[in-house]
């Protein structure tokens, strides 16, 4: 149809019409200026050459800032913290129009250093008194905490000298909860040390009390007394030098009713996670209950992102998500101080935010790199809180500093100093060259099922700041959460939440009859359909501030909430019932219905499963491996070896578990009541040097009784060593085994699996036996091996014959042996690092062919373990694979896959093994320049500089095109594991396996065919210090169920923390379990039944 003239021009005006009005639809937040708000705090600070940033290491930390109703007349006021300049009080006039009454007040701060600032009611006369930390008496700093008392009129007096609580000192924060259920609010005070944090001492210094450490004030008032006690040693609270406290958090950790508490400590101390003992102590079992934790921790916030009922831990630290600044800042430590701390007594410490998902257990998950909010830079306050009310809440954090000092070219000048330049010059000269950046704070929406999208410029909150202390209110009483920031030498920022016109929100006030009149510590549930969401009312959160005290629940679309449980402080619980959305409401303890609180509790067996003795005894990390500077993980942790077995004949399954070097490998036979003895095989001892890392059991000589291979790996000894022969022992039916050192031709390398299988349809079973690493040379392909049965349990290597000379079998994990193509000949299916799932056609019993088949052509990753089962029940077999997960700093897709370049760069006859990963849409490299300069010391002559290489976008940036040319290109496109649908045309279409099943590397799966159900085991500790320890899910298991997984309910006693290496089915007293192998671990077993 031909269009007039008029007609397109009303088109085109009707688009350009439409296109304005898009570009006009406001944000979700809008930053209300401050001569409209009459906020015109701004934390100005001023370097000077008596104090600066050198002389007073958290000079730019900044001050906090807290929300709370001062005057009882329903709208939230605001108090922001000044280092240089007076604290100011805004009182909350409505519709975003604020009123300084500061001096009237009387609540300047008195020109003390304030750090954080902290609205609750101490005294229970039903007002918000404010108390404000500071520091004082360092470095010609003066302060002294303050308590502002509320006389009711909108003024206060301050009685900190009166309450005892007029610390001098380096105080960070406060946080008020009544810690013992005695109906008052006792007080934690989080100070921070002034050591040199490069100068750590033993672990064990933490039990040293020092002045300046943090303090627990127990509240008097339900004794009649108007002062607080400090009982810091008796409730077994740390107080020592050690401690830079940054942040605190108060919350119901494990689920018991009493409220615990979290501290975020920066530098080398541990975080501090205490748990309630419920008799006015306190257990400090971070390293019981999380497998790792932030190095440098700022603030935390606690909060239930998953509406499970538990609170998650949400710790920030300083690494760059720009690698414009990551890769010329101070990362993480190099591995021999970070072993060094280890040996001191520290726990394990990344240098990213830890996002730790509470199981519910006693156990946590770090699952920030999955989650990806991981890397926010420099950042001070992370909040959670429903940000657009869709009912799933989100994270905030502010970030940025001034000057930054982990500047790795001014750390060199630092370092090296000058001569030149007098001390006051040099360090003048030293606070010049230190960088100076802006950046927008960071704002990740909750997408569902632990999953972040970044969303500060959609939302309205990309303002580049040097943000600190911040907190949340409605401040306008309309149902959503506003957002408060304190700023350094800038504006404070205030900006009004749109959300409440397009979501559903429930706004909660708690009160009851005690001297926690606001119920501080309590915990409110809200119960709708088959949701539900909780949050517990705390005065402190983030970094140095606090929210007030009114809760705000985003509902999304619901409309109606069944029922309310309100865990009050004191561990009464009750339940209000039928509510609608968009209310807001009072609710007061003992006007609800009595109930009890519930506990979850993990199931397990231990009364059920049988038991054996025995413990896989991993050794230290070899000191070579320490040396290798660009191997990402070590492969001298992949035992124990398992396999399962009726090796004496008499009907019941036996166990075979290999042993680590220097430990004896174990046969466990099983009697007819379910116990096991362990065998005796002298034979298993005399051979104890060598590492068990594969075990396969079958008759290998023909005479009716079941032979063992064990398969002999570890990166301990070098590729041809004694103790790297794979061992074949020839059985006697009764549970003896002895050892034939010429049954094998030699295959002295790192053996990562066996599979067995006739390939030469003579009758007899042949092995092919796969290798995964090259000792002191990772990238290049080891020596695998297809071995012949010549009769009698005598074996040949046919590997060139078979696969031909020139075949390159790569860095294999995992080899099975399955009829995939329905040919009616098994095909040898292969997958490792590096690598796609390989498939090998059996020509005629004489060669292996490789065949490509579709929709396997992107299946590269780091494949651990492959598993052939119809999952689907559709008459093909599908391929099942344990990959590296997605809970890793390292990411690949089709479009931006992690690369490994293999060549000796350098010409000094060892070949170097770079990976290189996309950052954004830089090509980086993932090791740090200090690391590639070890590896190839060229590297400093082109990149003179840290500032130099951090402008690095591609290899050919490091390298000439003809060094890359020749060098060998692998590329990992896929890290999730799951399942390879085959489909009715041969192809192969990938499923993923469920979110929890991507939280670690998956290294054994079991498939269960009389319940259609995979078992998986993974965990893995093994990755070089930058990418950290992986142990956020040891064992899940699902089943294919209408086109979806469903999560399978099973019995077991697997920490979340155990690394499972194998998983094998069993029958033990006519009943079937799963029984799990687990690296420097014992024996563990499930029950699906």
């Amino acid at each position: 149809m031909k269009l007039s003239q008029n007609t397109s021009l009303f088109f085109l005006g009707f688009c350009l019409l439409i296109s304005c009005q898009e570009k006009k639809q406001p944000s979700l937040f809008e930053m209300i200026k401050p001569e409209e708000s009459g906020i015109d705090f701004e934390n100005k600070i001023e370097s000077t050459p008596e104090l600066n940033i050198l002389e007073y290491l958290y000079f730019y930390n900044g001050a906090g800032v807290a929300a709370g109703d001062i005057n009882n007349d329903g709208l939230a006021d605001l108090y922001f913290g000044g280092n240089q300049v007076s604290n100011k009080l805004y009182l909350n006039r409505g519709d975003f129009k604020f009123e300084d009454i500061t001096e009237k007040a009387g609540v300047t701060g008195e020109k003390g250093w304030t750090t954080g600032v902290t609205m609750v009611d101490v005294n229970g006369d039903g007002l918000l008194d404010i108390y404000v930390s500071q520091v004082g008496g360092y470095k010609g700093i003066q302060g002294k905490n303050k308590l502002y008392i509320n006389q009711g009129d909108e003024t206060f007096v301050d009685e900190a000298e009166i309450y005892g609580l007029a610390f001098e000192g380096l105080s960070t924060q406060a946080a008020f909860f009544d810690f013992d259920q005695d109906g008052d609010l006792d007080m934690y005070l989080l100070n921070h040390s002034v050591k040199s944090p490069e100068v750590f001492a033993p672990a064990k210094a933490r039990n040293n009390t020092d002045p300046q450490g943090d303090k627990l004030f127990m509240n008097l008032a339900s004794q009649g007394e108007n002062r607080f006690e400090d009982v810091t040693e008796q409730a077994g609270i740390y107080s020592s030098m050690l401690g830079f406290g940054l942040g605190i958090g108060i919350s119901d950790i494990n689920g018991d009713g009493w409220v615990d508490i979290y501290v975020s400590n920066d530098f080398t101390e541990n975080d501090y996670l205490y748990l309630n003992q419920q008799n006015g102590t306190f257990k400090e079992s971070l390293e019981t209950m999380l497998s790792s934790s932030s190095r440098y921790s700022m603030g935390n916030d606690l909060a239930d992102i998953n509406g499970d009922g538990f609170p998650e831990i949400f710790t920030t630290d300083m690494l760059p998500e720009d690698p414009s600044i990551w890769m010329k800042s101070v990362g993480e430590d190099k591995p021999e101080v970070y072993h060094i701390k280890k040996q001191f007594g520290y726990g394990d410490q990344y240098v990213r935010n830890h996002l730790q998902l509470n199981q519910g257990d006693g156990e946590f998950s770090e699952i920030a790199l999955f989650s990806n909010v991981f890397a926010s830079d420099w950042s001070w306050s992370p909040l959670i809180f429903d940000m657009d009310n869709d009912g799933l809440p989100d994270i905030h954090i502010t970030n940025g500093i001034v000057k930054r000092p982990n500047d790795l070219d001014f750390v060199q000048y630092f370092e090296e100093g000058t001569g030149k330049l007098s001390e006051k010059e040099l360090e003048a000269k030293q606070i010049e060259m230190l960088p100076t950046v802006k950046l927008p704070n960071y704002t990740y929406r909750n997408t569902g099922n632990l999953n972040f999208l970044y969303q500060s410029q959609e939302w309205g909150l990309d303002q580049p700041s040097y943000s600190n202390g911040s907190t949340y209110a409605d401040l306008d009483n309309d149902g959503d959460l506003d957002l408060i920031i304190n700023n350094i030498n800038q504006p404070a920022f205030i900006y009004q939440n749109h959300s409440d016109s397009t979501n559903n929100f429930l706004r909660i006030d708690l009160s009851e009859d005690s001297n926690n009149v606001f119920a501080i510590g309590a915990k409110v549930k809200l119960y709708a359909a088959e949701m539900s969401w909780s949050q517990t009312l705390s005065a402190t959160r983030g970094f140095l501030s606090g929210p007030s005290t009114t809760l705000v629940f985003g509902l999304g679309k619901t409309e109606k909430i069944d029922s309310i449980e309100v865990n009050w402080p004191e561990s009464k619980t009750e339940r209000f019932y039928d509510f609608t959305a968009n209310e807001h409401l009072n609710l007061r303890r003992g006007t609800g219905s009595e109930t009890h609180l519930a506990t979850i509790a993990k199931s397990d067996n231990h009364e059920t499963s049988p038991s054996i003795l025995w413990n896989h005894q991993e050794n230290a990390v070899p000191e070579h491996i320490k040396r290798e500077y660009l191997l990402p993980r070590s492969f001298s942790e992949m035992g124990p070896a398992l396999a399962v077995a009726d090796v004496n004949s008499d009907g019941l399954e036996d166990i075979f578990v290999g042993g680590a070097v220097g430990q004896a490998s174990s046969i466990f036979l099983q009697g007819s009541d379910g116990s096991f003895i362990e065998a005796a095989n002298p034979i298993f001892q005399l051979l104890a040097r060598a590492e068990d890392t594969a075990a396969a059991f079958a008759d290998f000589n023909g005479d009716g009784n079941l032979d063992l291979y064990i398969g002999s790996g570890g990166q301990e000894f070098l590729s041809g060593t004694l103790f790297l022969n794979d061992r074949l022992f020839f059985g006697d039916g009764k549970g003896s085994f002895s050892f034939d050192p010429n049954a094998l031709p030699q295959h002295a390398e790192n053996t990562s699996t066996i599979a067995v299988n006739d390939i030469d349809n003579d009758g007899d079973l042949d092995i092919f036996v796969g290798s995964s690493v090259v000792f002191g040379d990772y990238g290049a392909a080891p020596k695998s091996s297809l071995l012949i049965n010549l009769g009698q349990g005598k074996f040949q290597d046919v590997t060139k014959e078979w696969f031909g000379a020139e075949i390159n079998l790569g860095m294999i994990n995992s080899a099975v042996w399955a009829d995939l193509t329905g040919n009616g000949q098994a095909e040898l299916v292969l997958s490792g690092d590096w690598q796609g799932i390989r498939v090998f056609e059996n020509k005629t019993g004489k060669s292996l062919q490789e065949k490509e088949l579709p929709g396997l052509e992107y299946s590269s990753g780091w494949i651990q373990s492959l598993v052939i089962a119809d999952v689907n029940g559709d008459g093909r077999p599908d391929i099942l694979t344990g990959n590296l997960g997605l809970n890793t700093k390292l990411k690949a897709s089709m479009e931006k896959p992690l690369w490994l370049y293999h060549s000796d760069f350098d010409e000094n006859g060892q070949a170097d093994p770079l990976i290189f990963h996309y950052m954004g849409e830089r090509l980086v490299p993932l090791a740090s320049r200090d690391e590639l300069i070890k590896q190839i010391p060229g590297i400093k002559r082109k990149h003179n500089s840290y500032q130099n290489y951090s402008e690095i976008t591609g290899p050919t940036d490091l390298f000439t095109a003809e060094s890359l040319a020749n060098a060998s290109k692998q590329a990992a496109y896929e890290f999730r594991s799951g399942v390879y649908f085959q489909e009715e045309d041969g192809s192969f279409a990938f499923e993923p396996f469920p979110d929890q099943a991507q939280l670690s590397p998956i290294f054994a799966i079991l498939w269960e065919e009389s319940q259609k159900t995979v078992l998986l085991g993974g965990n893995f500790s093994g990755f070089r210090v930058d990418l950290g320890i992986n142990t956020a899910s040891a064992f899940t298991a699902y089943r294919w169920k209408d086109g979806a997984w469903e999560t399978k309910a099973f019995q077991d006693s697997i920490p979340s923390k155990a690394e499972i290496r194998q998983l094998s089915k069993i029958t033990v007293n006519k009943k079937p379990f799963s029984i799990g192998a687990s690296n420097s671990g014992p024996l563990y077993w499930i029950n699906l039944d």
